[in-house]
């Protein structure tokens, strides 16, 4: 279903084009089981890795839809970047759910209703066929996340730390910021007294009648502790490249578009990937989901992928970089290699300059409270995509 291309990803937005507009706002709620996802755009996988970008796949829909009928589609778009920017704002958010984790992995070993639920094997029939269509697709479509979320939390009282643990390990489009805060929405903990709830009614109108829904589910949240909002942390300033020395371009799992943007920026000489896969083993993460990120870095980065920091260095050293760009990684699976990479290039007397898209720079400042505040800064972003001459300047 998710071949690790640029051409099936192309080939997949070719095809949803024609329905971005009005027949998606109309029906995109609708899950209509696996491999049946017709009605949504099924192009997360590929977005998640920046193999197609938010702003050119926004570019292509605004060439065959109006902005006004396309609106919800370009809104959809948007929220991955709202809560990347989000996180990016508030790291912290991200270590505490790593230290939760870690310590909720150790206390539900073994736990029945918890080795139940990711086995698909609770007893309520639409939660147990969305954990198999995650186990064996790498996908869900978003309204079954949301039920499946609230299920998790709400009725089967199982940590959501866990449930985001889950998640994050079996989809091909997760990532740190979009899987935990959506879980901690569901939760109540993203918009503080707002959760929810999954209801009986809902799951069976918008799946077509596929599922009885043979368990009551919840009708109340759980309590949610009262909790300080996390602070805002300013985004990291960003430092430009000299004009002297030779300039390497690592490219990452998180931003292949790098590879398109950067050296329009700066001229490169030399072009690697890396995929920290140590951070991905540590965490979990199903081999499908490596798999398919490894071959996506690889089709950009071309036969210099490296996944352990020693043979990048020497990578570097051998030639002769005197600066290493990077896009800019969000919080998550990199938060942990990038200082340890940086550190290592500066014994050898490299830099490390991660560098920020416009998409990013425009965006993520805007993140500092809900979505509808956020996507205000939507026009600007649609400007620069409908003028070329803008966009080239943007780069």
């Amino acid at each position: 279903m998710f071949a690790p291309s640029k051409r099936a990803a192309q080939s997949a937005l070719e095809d949803f084009l024609p329905k971005a507009g009005t027949d998606y706002a109309a029906d995109r709620n609708s899950d209509y089981g696996p491999n049946r996802h017709h009605n949504v755009s099924t192009l997360s996988p590929w977005i998640r890795t920046r193999m197609l970008t938010e702003w050119a796949i926004i570019q292509s829909v605004l060439e065959e839809h109006s902005e006004k009928s396309a609106a919800k589609f370009i809104d959809e778009v948007c929220w991955r970047t709202y809560w990347k920017g989000w996180l990016q704002l508030r790291p912290a958010v991200w270590e505490e759910y790593l230290s939760a984790r870690a310590i909720l992995l150790e206390e539900y070993s073994g736990h029945l209703g918890y080795e139940k639920a990711i086995a698909g094997e609770t007893g309520i029939d639409c939660f147990d066929a969305w954990a198999t269509e995650l186990a064996e697709t790498g996908y869900l479509h978003n309204h079954a996340r949301m039920w499946a979320a609230s299920i998790w939390i709400h009725t089967l009282k199982l940590p959501w730390e866990l449930g985001a643990d889950w998640f994050l390990r079996h989809l091909l489009d997760g990532d740190a910021a979009s899987n935990t805060l959506s879980w901690r929405w569901v939760a109540g903990l993203h918009t503080l007294g707002k959760s929810y709830l999954a209801t009986t009614g809902n799951i069976q109108k918008y799946t077509s009648g596929r599922f009885s829904v043979n368990r009551r589910l919840a009708t109340a949240p759980i309590p949610v502790p009262e909790s300080t909002p996390p602070s805002i942390r300013p985004l990291s300033k960003l430092v430009q490249p000299g004009t002297e020395g030779r300039i390497g371009l690592l490219l990452t799992e998180d931003d292949l578009s790098a590879s398109d943007w950067l050296p329009q920026r700066f001229s490169v000489d030399a072009v690697s990937g890396f995929l920290p896969s140590t951070a991905y083993k540590e965490l979990g993460i199903d081999e499908k989901v490596i798999d398919f990120r490894r071959a996506c870095l690889a089709e950009r980065s071309g036969a210099d992928l490296f996944e352990s920091i020693d043979p990048f260095i020497d990578w570097c050293t051998s030639r002769k970089l005197s600066t290493v760009l990077m896009a800019e990684p969000p919080v998550g699976l990199w938060t942990t290699t990038l200082p340890v990479i940086k550190t290592r290039l500066f014994e050898e007397g490299i830099e490390l300059l991660p560098q920020r898209h416009w998409w990013d720079e425009i965006f993520y400042p805007k993140a500092t409270h809900g979505f509808f505040r956020f996507k205000q800064a939507i026009p600007s972003a649609l400007k620069i995509i409908k003028e070329p001459a803008m966009t080239e300047t943007h780069v």
